[in-house]
């Protein structure tokens, strides 16, 4: 039924859940696996310092913090990158083929943007569970994917 399946992890513990479920489906069906992380900003809030804005910014920059915050975030990314290579790697060692890809930019439309350039069939994603009046303010990623996702779209609840 589905020949490829992108996989979005977001970096928490429940990405190991949406990653186990999208690898059900690729075996069931012999699909390929391709597993996403965008990096962005909006995720800033798993660092232990986050970054600083409007005037704030202007006085960090004459300080540690920012080289601090430039710190954490590279380790982010690196931490990151570690669990999409270990997620293809266990992918691989059982049967399915399996890509990764880490890409920057805001997580609602880069999915929908690699689903659409990549010919995908599934996403397979987590959902926070964010309703009301906080996604109205700061929106919903999961929200976002199902209105303007090119394929299906399968969310594993977090």
């Amino acid at each position: 039924m589905f020949k490829k399946i992108l996989v979005a992890i977001d970096g928490s513990e429940t990405s190991h859940d949406v990653f186990k479920t999208a690898l059900d489906i690729a075996k069931a069906d012999h699909a390929s696996l391709s597993l996403l992380h965008v990096i962005s900003f909006e995720e800033q809030s798993n660092l232990p310092i986050p970054m600083p804005t409007g005037l704030e910014y202007f006085q960090a920059a004459d300080s540690d913090l920012l080289k601090i915050y430039r710190e954490q975030w590279q380790n982010y990314k690196t931490q990151s990158l570690d669990l999409l290579k270990s997620l293809t790697d266990r992918s691989i060692a059982e049967g399915i083929n399996a890509e990764f890809h880490q890409i920057p930019g805001g997580p609602g439309r880069k999915i929908c943007e690699f689903a659409q350039s990549s010919d995908v069939d599934l996403i397979v994603m987590g959902h926070r569970g964010i309703s009301g009046l906080n996604e109205l303010l700061v929106g919903s990623v999961s929200n976002y994917v199902l209105h303007h996702a090119p394929c299906s779209v399968l969310m594993d609840k977090k």
